[in-house]
C-alpha cells in the first residue's frame, strides 16, 4: 500500500495528478491551522482512495461516475458498512470540492449514501451498577481504582476519550464544581459541571493518586500519560473482570445520553454537555430514547440516579 506523500507544491494546474493535488490540499489544511488529528483522518481516507485508483490519476479525469464507483468499491471490495463508507466519502468530498474550487476538475454535487440507522447499544442499569460498584480500597490496585473513577467520570460528564486522556489535575475545580476541558473535538475549550457524586469520587481518587497540578489526572500506574488506545484496552479489561462483556468508552457516553433523556433531561443542555456543534446527533438520541425535556443537572444526571438507587437498595433491571 502506498504511503500518503508530502511533496512540494507545484503551481502548474495542467495535468495535475491526484497525489500532487492532495499534497496541496494538506498544505491548505495546515495553513488553516486544522488539527493533526483532522489531517490524519484525511490521510487514512486517502489510503483507501489510493487502493481504489492510482495516485498518478489525473484530477481532471475524475467525475461523478468515479465517486459512484468509489462507493461501490468501499462496500463490495473493502466490505465497509454504510457509516464507514460515508466517513470516507465525506473526506473525499471535501478534497474534491477543494479541487473543484481551484478549477482542477469539473464541478458536480457529491451526496452521501443513505444509511440504515442501527440502534445504539448502551449499558443496562444492571451493568452500570456492576461497573460503578466501588472497589475495596484496601485490596484494589491503582489501575482498578483509576478505571472505576473513569467509569464514574464518563457517566457523570459524557466526556470524549481524547478529552479524558488529556485532563490534568489542575483542570478540576472542586471549589466551583467545574471541569475545564482543553482538548476537545472542535478544539474549543469546554466547561463541564461536576455532579455531587462525581465530586466525592474525584476527591477520594485525587487524594489516593497524589501528583502535581500539571500531571495527568488519569495516568499510568507509573504516573505517565495514558495513550488513548491503552486507556481503551484497560477499560475493556476492567469491564470483563467485572463480568460485563460489553466494552467501549464511547458506549458510556451513549449511555449517558440515553439515561439523561429517559430521566427527562433538557436536550439543549445535553447538546452542550456532549459538545456537539449541531442538534443532529442529539435528535437521533431523542428519537431513539424519548421526547421529554426538563431541567436540573443533578436531578437528571445518570450517575446521580444510579447512585441514588444503589443507596436505597432498589433492584435495577
Amino acid at each position: 500500500m502506498r504511503a500518503v506523500k508530502r511533496n512540494m507544491i507545484t503551481p502548474n494546474r495542467e495535468g495535475k495528478t491526484l497525489d500532487a493535488g492532495y499534497d496541496e490540499f494538506v498544505h491548505y489544511c495546515k495553513a488553516r491551522n486544522l488539527s493533526e488529528a483532522t489531517i490524519k483522518h484525511y490521510d487514512e481516507s486517502m489510503r483507501i482512495v489510493y487502493k481504489f485508483m492510482d495516485y498518478k490519476t489525473l484530477i481532471s479525469s475524475l467525475s461523478e461516475h468515479t465517486v459512484q464507483d468509489f462507493v461501490i468499491f468501499c462496500k463490495r471490495d473493502m466490505g465497509q458498512k454504510d457509516i464507514t463508507t460515508n466517513t470516507n466519502l465525506r473526506s473525499l468530498k471535501t478534497i474534491l470540492y477543494y479541487f473543484m474550487r481551484l478549477g482542477y476538475m469539473d464541478s458536480f454535487k457529491i451526496s452521501e449514501i443513505r444509511v440504515t440507522k442501527e440502534p445504539i447499544e448502551t449499558y443496562s442499569d444492571a451493568e452500570l451498577r456492576i461497573l460503578l460498584k466501588k472497589p475495596d480500597m484496601k485490596k484494589a490496585s491503582f489501575v482498578e481504582l483509576r478505571n472505576w473513577t473513569i467509569t464514574n467520570f464518563i457517566m457523570g460528564t459524557a466526556i470524549r476519550l481524547k478529552s479524558l486522556a488529556n485532563i490534568k489535575i489542575k483542570d478540576i475545580d472542586f471549589e466551583n464544581e467545574l471541569i475545564t476541558l482543553t482538548h476537545t473535538k472542535n478544539r474549543r475549550g469546554q466547561i463541564v459541571p461536576i455532579s455531587h457524586t462525581l465530586k466525592a469520587v474525584l476527591v477520594e481518587y485525587t487524594s489516593y493518586r497524589g501528583g502535581e497540578d500539571e500531571d495527568y489526572l488519569f495516568s499510568t500506574a507509573y504516573g505517565g500519560k495514558m495513550k488513548e488506545n491503552a486507556l481503551t484496552g484497560s477499560m475493556a479489561l476492567y469491564n470483563k473482570r467485572r463480568g460485563v462483556m460489553k466494552t467501549g468508552v464511547h458506549r458510556l457516553r451513549h449511555t449517558f445520553a440515553r439515561n439523561w433523556i429517559l430521566n427527562g433531561g433538557d436536550v439543549f443542555r445535553l447538546q452542550k454537555i456532549l459538545g456537539h456543534s449541531s442538534m443532529d446527533i442529539v435528535r437521533n438520541y431523542v428519537n431513539m430514547f424519548s421526547d421529554d425535556v426538563q431541567r436540573d443537572f443533578n436531578t437528571f444526571n445518570p450517575l446521580e440516579n444510579i447512585t441514588e438507587q444503589q443507596k436505597k437498595g432498589i433492584k435495577l433491571r
